[in-house]
């Protein structure tokens, strides 16, 4: 009996401590990787103002239409692309790609995003992207897209999940090596209780159980003789007078 209680009592502690493990894990893991995002998001709309700020823009000879000189404005389309290497895609009014510093040209459909978004070219190849779409008045000149590898938020979220599924499993087995040992000490008083009781109960059923006998005996005895001698049955009454008051004492 006092096995089971104290194996649920270790259940419930290891049980409520690894819930709120949990749910702090949980936060603090959303908490960082959103971080993350608004970071490279920041990053990204930092890119798309100095790129805007560097556009080389010239009239056109259709009336006042402007355009943008694509030459002037991306010199360097030479750019090694590496890992951390945030790409530059230039779009046409019409959506067409004029110019990028990928090597090869990425199947992405154009999408006005200035919120940021995360779109994947393969099971292992994942990229984050703002788009802003560039006009002066009434005139859209392009689009302007920028990536950023999304690797950046994923190996170090990958490893944070991990380490935190670490620490909290460790957590929780500390946990109900504790919880057993706790529990263990908050049973010790009951447990002495409960023999305490034991023992009064034994001791309480050996003293009463001498004088309900000889009651019963003395009784028996004055019952089996109706002519029996009234001094006889008077002892025999004051006998059992005698022990209901020993009695009457125990109880009290």
């Amino acid at each position: 009996m006092f096995q089971v209680t104290r194996r649920r009592l270790a259940i419930w502690y290891t049980t409520v401590t690894a819930v709120l493990l949990l749910v702090f894990a949980s936060g603090f893991y959303l908490y960082v990787r959103s971080t993350l995002i608004e970071r490279i998001d920041d990053t990204l709309n930092h890119v798309v103002e100095v790129v805007q700020r560097s556009l080389v823009i010239e009239p056109t000879n259709q009336g006042g239409d402007v355009r943008v000189n694509v030459e002037s404005s991306f010199r360097d389309n030479a750019i090694s692309v590496e890992d951390d290497h945030i790409d530059l895609e230039w779009f046409s009014p019409q959506g067409e790609v004029l110019w990028s510093t990928f090597a090869d040209a990425i199947a992405v459909p154009l999408r006005f995003n200035l919120n940021g978004e995360t779109v994947h070219l393969s099971e292992d190849h994942l990229l984050r992207q703002v788009t802003q779409r560039v006009q002066i008045e009434r005139q859209v000149l392009g689009y302007l897209r920028v990536s950023h590898p999304w690797f950046e938020v994923t190996k170090p979220t990958r490893k944070l999940f991990l380490d935190l599924m670490a620490g909290t499993s460790a957590t929780v087995a500390m946990v109900a090596a504790i919880g057993w040992l706790l529990s263990g000490l908050a049973m010790q008083p009951i447990r002495e209780s409960y023999q305490r009781l034991k023992q009064f109960t034994a001791d309480a059923s050996h003293e009463l159980r001498n004088p309900i006998a000889i009651i019963q005996t003395n009784v028996q005895v004055a019952l089996s003789d109706p002519e029996s001698d009234p001094q006889m049955q008077r002892y025999h009454l004051q006998v059992v007078e005698r022990l209901t008051r020993r009695l009457g004492r125990l109880v009290d």
